[in-house]
């Protein structure tokens, strides 16, 4: 996932702590249904490889687009500290998920960490799932994850979370997320403070925003570009979809 950087600092900052406060859950998901549709997947917003290397790991061939150079620099340096068989496996590249230049077609596609909110207007999200659909095989399948629009839940709230280092120093992130109700944009503010031995070493800022559709109108337009919706879950357990359900998450195919 890419973000904004505000004036505080380049968006290069926030990024090295990326990994840190990645989660895993989504990792078998993804992996199990790229092993099943083919062994070869195109993952939208590849960011550091997160999920990519995990992939490649277990034998499938993965492209990666981000709009990110300093994402896929990240990336690229992670790849290079594993073995051949998994190096060769992934091809990373600079792009733009509204329009993918790549010729080449595949049996699965998939974005993982919400990338597909970072689509904040009607056209961004069809150009979008457009672009995915010509380059994807006939019967070929896409899955994505989104958040969740909650009933009742305040259009504001902050949280905190603290990771450590291998070199020993603790990042603290503090994230701010502040939500339109009349147009779902999300507003998100990230500080990022690093201590070393105690003391506040760095301090960087970051902005994002993000747009959550709803379930009916994420159907709606998955059907209008032509996609046959198999299945969507609350979880990446595969459990069943519900209005209290912390995610959506989308599995369909080209029909």
């Amino acid at each position: 996932m890419t973000v904004n950087c505000g004036g505080h600092c380049e968006l290069r900052a926030g990024i090295k702590y990326y990994d840190l406060f990645a989660s895993r859950d989504d990792i078998a998901f993804y992996r199990d249904l790229a092993l099943k549709h083919g062994r070869k997947a195109l993952e939208i917003g590849v960011g550091t490889g997160r999920v990519a290397i995990e992939l490649a790991k277990a034998g499938v061939t993965v492209w990666g687009i981000d709009s990110s150079k300093y994402m896929l620099n990240v990336a690229k340096s992670k790849l290079r500290k594993e073995a051949a068989r998994v190096r060769e496996r992934i091809a990373l590249k600079l792009g733009d998920m509204r329009n993918l230049r790549i010729a080449e077609e595949f049996p699965f596609c998939y974005l993982a960490s919400a990338t597909f909110e970072h689509c904040i207007t009607d056209e961004d999200q069809r150009q979008c799932l457009t672009s995915i659909f010509s380059r994807l095989e006939d019967g070929g399948m896409l899955a994505f994850d989104m958040s969740q629009l909650t009933p009742g839940n305040p259009g504001a709230s902050w949280w905190v979370q603290r990771g450590e280092t291998s070199s020993g120093q603790e990042v603290v992130r503090t994230i701010f997320s502040k939500r339109n109700h009349e147009t779902n944009l999300v507003s998100v503010d990230l500080f990022f403070d690093v201590y070393g031995k105690g003391r506040l070493r760095e301090r960087y800022y970051e902005h994002a925003e993000a747009r959550i559709s709803s379930k009916e109108e994420m159907e709606r337009l998955l059907r209008n570009v032509g996609f046959k919706i198999c299945g969507i879950y609350g979880d990446f357990n595969r459990s069943r979809y519900s209005h209290t359900a912390r995610k959506m998450i989308f599995v369909v195919a080209r029909d």
